[in-house]
Order: C-alpha cells, then structure tokens, then sequence
C-alpha cells in the first residue's frame, strides 16, 4: 500500500538522568487509512524501543498521527489492560494506572512550585546543580558548556509545566514500581497470579513478590539450575487461562551465553504444560501470543509472522515482511505487528534478513487475520532502529503518560472518598 506523504517530527526529550540524550530523528509515514483505522476502533498503540530508550505512543485525530515519546532506561516487555498499563525497564517494572479523572487538570498550566502549599522548596535536583557550579574553578569553556546545558535543562522543563495536547482523551499515571535487579525482563502479561515475566539472565519465567527481585516459577527442561547467565535466551512467553502457556527460546543451550556462538538456528517453541518443544529450528524466535485458540509467533530472523495450531500440531507462514518481527497484539481480528531493522549484534550468526533484503525496515505493521493480508503500517523514517513490545491502549485514541520524574507527578493525587477506620 502506498505511503502518504505526511510525516511526524518530534524535537528530543531528556534522559532520566537529566541531560540531553542524543540526538534522536523520530520521523516517520504512514498509511494514509491508519489515523481513521485508530479513530474507529477508539484505540491507540504503545510501543517500547530499547534502542531509542524510549516508551512510544501512536496517537490519532482521525486526520493524522501522532507520535508522542517518554524516556526510560531500556524499555522492553510491555503490557496493557482497559486501567493501565505496564512496563519493564532496565532493573523495574513500573505500573501505570489510568485516571481519566487528571485530563482536565493536564489540559492547564502546571502550578510552579513555589505557590504550591504542599511543598514551597525542596533540594535542588542533579540539573538545578549545575547552575550552581558555573564560574566555581572551570574553565571558560567549561562553564559555557555548563551554562548551555542548564539553558537547555529549563527549557525542557518549562515545557512541562505548560498544558497537553487539547486532543488528550486519557491519562495514564506511574503509580508503584518494583526492583528485580538487571534480569533483562523481556515479555510481561498479567495472569491468575499477578504479573508474570520472563527472566532471560536466568532462563526461567517468574512472578513478583515485595519481599523479592523475583520468584522462578518455570524454567525451560534443558536449563539445569537458576543462574543470571542468559543460557538459551528465553524471550517470549503468552499465557492461557491466566497461567504461562507457551515460550519461545533462541537455542537449547544450558551453558552461559552460549547461543550468541549458535552456528546454527535452533530456536524454540515450547509448550509449558507439557514441557514440549512443539517447533523448532526456529530463527530468533520472539512474541507468542495466545488468540482465538491459537499462538502467533515471530520467526525474526526470517522476518516472519507464523502460527502455531495446537489441535493439528502444524506451524505455518502468514505472512512475510521487510524486517526483523518482533512484539505483536490484537484487537478484534487485526494483529499489529512490530518490526525493527536488521542490527550488528554480538551473536555468531546474524539474521538472514540481511541476506535477503538490502534494506530492512523499522515501525508498525497491520494485518487481517481474515485472509492475512496487510492493511496499514507506519515506518520509520529516522533512527529509530528498534522495536521490542507492543501493545494496543483501549478506549482511547489520545492518551498521555506521566511518567515518574514529570513535574506533574507532584500534586496530581488519585484516591477514594474517605473510608471508615
């Protein structure tokens, strides 16, 4: 399908540790049918890019998109439901709850601190400091460095303080994270027993507990013991009834690292119940998910969409793509699909999507299950290399997100009428 012509420029936002990240291009097109495919539905897309640090949302008008960005530490595995949605990040996972009830507190000026009853002062944050150390035995250049720094810090954040988009229909809210450590939290849904995740360091799937980084709950049958040595890459698990159904793994090694040295694609699908692999040689396996009785799946590294019938046993192709695929989810019978450019990485045999197209692609694909035919997507046009997990945002074709470290989180409160002691 041809491309229209418009497309999206977002200027840069700040790291969580305060300075400028680097410059990032997040332009990009798109099917001219997408805003008006989003519109009717009532839906918006949530995507996370590791590459980018960035947790993106696909935003319509019904005229056009948006694409609206916030920065964190190496987004991966994501997951949404009609109140919120969450995240693993580097070494967390973060819940955000959705509070419609902000929207029109967001669509006004943010109050400064300094008129806010609640807290008139408080200690000058790691960017505030910076002005302090101007002139304090730097050189001349230093100091212009860190006056540029600072001028561009209040710049970025005056533009917080001012009121969101007029277009704002939802508001997502941090409200709890908890600490895992570095587990290289891949893939995350909630089930019968809260979150669950997908521990690749240890090659187990695991659920949350306060009093713990993490709780194993399963490991692959090859894994011989809980280590954080990454043994066969587990990525991806889709669960069934509330509990982990099927996963996928990149090999069946049970030794450190080993399947960045893989000669070989011996990738996996494994039923968890019955500790089978039901598919393999598979090529970078990612994303099973369980729709309409059946688990989709990514054949990455062959740029596939496959799918796995559990009643005949058979795995076949839907659909073949310019891309390394990778994050699916659904709404109704269309299946959004992630796709990300072919990268140098550090494994011994490299995609063999780099063989087979000169030029791969990075951005969001839509295809109808009915007959398994494309019909919308957006692409990246700038250096937004990566996508990992997506994710369809319900009931809303606007929403914003206020991460942990907005200015906002300050005094915009969510709590029930009094309750009885």
């Amino acid at each position: 399908m041809s491309l229209s012509a418009e497309k999206i420029q977002k200027e840069d936002e700040m790291t969580i540790g305060g300075r400028l990240s680097d410059e990032m291009d997040f332009g990009c097109e798109y099917s001219a049918n997408l805003p008006k495919i989003f519109q009717s539905l009532n839906i918006s897309l949530a995507f996370t890019s590791y590459q980018a640090g960035r947790l993106m949302l696909v935003r319509s008008d019904s005229e056009s998109l948006d694409v609206n960005f916030k920065s964190f530490v190496r987004p991966m595995g994501l997951t949404a439901t009609e109140n919120g949605f969450t995240l693993g990040v580097y070494t967390q996972v973060i819940q955000f709850h959705r509070e419609d009830g902000l929207i029109n507190k967001l669509k006004m000026p943010l109050q400064r601190i300094e008129d806010d009853v609640t807290a008139k002062k408080v200690a000058p944050t790691p960017e505030e400091q910076i002005s302090l150390n101007v002139g304090k035995g730097f050189s001349d250049e230093e100091n212009k460095k860190i006056k540029e720094e600072k001028e561009a810090f209040d710049e970025y954040q005056n533009k917080l303080y001012e009121p969101v988009d007029s277009r704002v229909d939802a508001c997502f809210i941090v409200r709890s994270s908890h600490y895992t450590g570095m587990i290289n939290i891949h893939d995350i849904e909630w089930g019968d027993e809260g979150l669950w995740v997908v521990n690749s360091s240890f090659s187990c799937v695991s659920t949350l507990d306060p009093n713990y980084s993490f709780v194993p709950r399963w490991k692959p049958p090859f894994i011989s013991d809980l280590a954080p040595e990454d043994r066969c890459h587990l990525n991806g698990m889709t669960l069934k009834d509330g509990k982990p159904a099927f996963v996928t793994t990149f090999s069946k090694f049970d030794t450190p690292n080993k399947w960045r040295k893989n000669t070989v694609f011996d990738g996996t699908l494994i039923d968890v119940s019955s500790n089978e692999i039901v598919v393999d040689g598979l090529a970078m396996p990612h994303s099973p998910r369980w729709h309409n009785g059946k688990v989709y799946f990514c054949n990455s590294g062959l740029g596939q969409l496959c799918c796995y019938d559990p009643k005949t046993r058979v795995s076949r192709v839907l659909a073949e793509v310019q891309g390394f695929t990778r994050g699916i989810d659904f709404v109704g019978n269309i299946l959004i699909l992630g796709l990300s450019k072919v990268r140098e990485s550090t494994v011994e045999k490299p995609a063999p999507l780099a063989e087979k197209y000169a030029e791969t692609f990075s951005g969001i694909w839509l295809f109808n299950l009915a007959d398994n035919t494309e019909i919308g997507h957006l692409k990246f046009t700038g250096n937004v290399d990566q996508i990992y997990d997506v994710a369809v945002i319900p009931d809303c074709t606007f929403p914003e997100v206020i991460e942990a470290n907005h200015p906002r989180v300050r005094n915009h409160f969510c709590f029930p009428s009094l309750q009885p002691i």
